[in-house]
């Protein structure tokens, strides 16, 4: 009996051990994500030193990771957008408006934008959106929008779909680079280079490649950050829908 019992012990310590391995290597390269992502101007932590990634973000925080993906910070904070929201602190205002003015976010109500924490298919609507996909039109659905994020590359099999972490949203942001925008060749990078946010070269060195390593077809799309693996389509069943308090169809459309 007791050989049996420090057996199951051994066992249960070994798992442990596993779980933490695996969950410190996830956050490593979550960390290396975001150091990519920042070094591209396109994210920034908490402080200069702590990305505070092993935490949901509020609806707000992502909101703002986002807009900062897409390289319009700078748009966002220096022009005169407005929303109908009653529940923006006012420090996030300006992210909000332009959210809502340029058709990345309705809020979950004509008054409301939510408070809660973000939830994946919020953030994977958001990207998609601007990608240049529309739910209100079908191209997916907002309460399950996976099935095209994973035909995009922006949903991979690292991204906890029921407890989505700000680690989660880096990853799909850092995925997001690779994406091709709606009935284009143009990859979200590429747009983000014609806006003049990072160069090419930028892009390549951050990626881990030397600008001589990649020198893309005409009219080709050239992948720069290393593709994750993904799903197989057809969408699982355990993919969860949004929650009441997220973003719900187009008010007004």
């Amino acid at each position: 009996m007791k050989k049996t019992i420090l057996a199951v012990l051994a066992m249960l310590t070994a798992a442990v051990m596993l779980a933490v391995c695996t969950e410190a290597a996830d956050l490593a390269d979550a960390e290396a994500k975001a150091g990519a992502l920042k070094s591209l101007g396109l994210f920034k932590g908490v402080s200069d030193t702590d990305f505070d990634l092993n935490r949901e973000p509020t609806r707000v925080e992502a909101l703002v990771m986002l807009i900062r993906t897409l390289g319009e910070e700078d748009a966002a904070l220096k022009g005169n957008y407005t929303h109908p929201f009653t529940d923006v602190p006012a420090w996030a205002d300006a992210y909000v408006g332009y959210a809502y003015e340029t058709g990345l976010t309705k809020g979950i109500s004509a008054t409301e934008f939510g408070s809660g924490n973000a939830s994946a298919a919020m953030y994977v609507t958001f990207m998609l959106r601007a990608l240049g996909y529309s739910d209100a039109n079908g191209d997916f659905a907002w309460d399950n929008p996976f099935a095209l994020a994973r035909e995009n590359g922006i949903v991979t099999d690292e991204i906890d779909l029921t407890r989505f972490l700000r680690a989660d949203a880096v990853a799909v942001s850092y995925s997001a680079l690779n994406a091709v925008m709606k009935g284009s060749k143009t990859t979200l990078a590429d747009v983000l280079i014609g806006k003049g946010v990072f160069t090419r070269d930028k892009l390549k060195l951050t990626a881990g490649v030397t600008p001589e390593d990649l020198v893309p077809a005409e009219d080709a799309v050239t992948p720069i950050f290393k593709p994750e693996p993904i799903y197989i389509l057809p969408v699982e069943p355990k993919d969860p829908g949004l929650p009441a308090a997220v973003d719900e169809p187009a008010i007004g459309d």
